[in-house]
């Protein structure tokens, strides 16, 4: 199953929670996970994921670049995506983003077409492939969400924020999945309030995942997998639990929408 995560507009939180949701699902629910984003000149998962100080080399045979290299001569095979991704953990693969350094070159059409088949071609070798988009009403990012299984949506809450996403024509008979990162659950617009505000989001299709300082210094050390690999088995009094009790609840809303195990 491909999962696009998107935000309407950077700072959002996407990236975290891409983050927080993937890992949960491949050491929790040992789903076999791909995540990749595509970014340009803005790698949000390679370094917290990878560390502050990974050479700009290790990226040399590895990552969408590289893969787009086996698609224009031939057939993907498992194999070459496989040899392209960078294994961080127990079932969580990383297929880095681009390292095209110019940005009109990265944007043609052609180019971003051959992304949208990646990923989709890599759907056939994974439980699951999450995309992290670019925010804003990109081209890219509509045609990548719009070959995926499901979009997540990630909100603030914030009333024109969540009103602009609601009546933008293109979400319309779209399977989406609300995602309010940096949750505050003593808000006036908490779940519960905008579930009874807003029809389309539901107890089935939304959920939060609280703000946490650790967890967002450890993506900003580069040091996330180490962080989360260490407390997520923490006991029920460890100070940071209630975070890892919303990425759960998260990620066991998220299965039963897509319909529960594996996809």
């Amino acid at each position: 199953m491909k999962i696009a995560f998107w935000s309407p507009m950077h700072g959002t939180g996407a990236t975290a929670n891409l983050l927080a949701v993937g890992m949960e699902l491949a050491f929790s629910d040992k789903l076999k996970t791909l995540v990749t984003q595509t970014h340009f000149a803005m790698n949000n998962l390679e370094m917290p994921l990878l560390g502050r100080n990974t050479a700009e080399e290790f990226f040399q045979d590895t990552g969408l670049d590289a893969v787009m290299r086996h698609f224009k001569s031939g057939e993907l095979t498992e194999k070459q995506i496989t040899n392209c991704s960078i294994k961080i953990g127990s079932e969580l693969y990383l297929l880095a983003g681009t390292r095209i350094s110019n940005k009109e070159s990265y944007e043609n059409q052609v180019i971003q077409s051959m992304v949208t088949r990646i990923i989709s071609v890599a759907d056939r070798y994974y439980d699951l492939v999450m995309i992290d988009t670019n925010s804003g009403c990109t081209g890219q990012s509509y045609e990548i969400m719009n070959e995926c299984d499901l979009m997540v949506v990630n909100l603030r809450q914030d009333r024109n924020m969540i009103e602009a996403v609601i009546k933008d024509e293109f979400f319309r008979n779209k399977r989406i999945f609300y995602l309010f990162g940096n949750y505050d659950a003593s808000s006036k617009y908490n779940l519960n309030n905008i579930r009874r505000l807003y029809k389309s989001i539901n107890k089935n299709n939304s959920a939060g995942i609280i703000y946490n300082t650790d967890f967002m210094d450890a993506i900003t050390d580069g040091n996330v997998l180490d962080y989360y690999a260490e407390n997520m088995n923490a006991d029920e009094d460890f100070y940071d639990m209630e975070f890892f009790k919303s990425v759960r609840e998260t990620v066991g809303k998220l299965l039963d929408y897509i319909g529960g195990g594996k996809p």
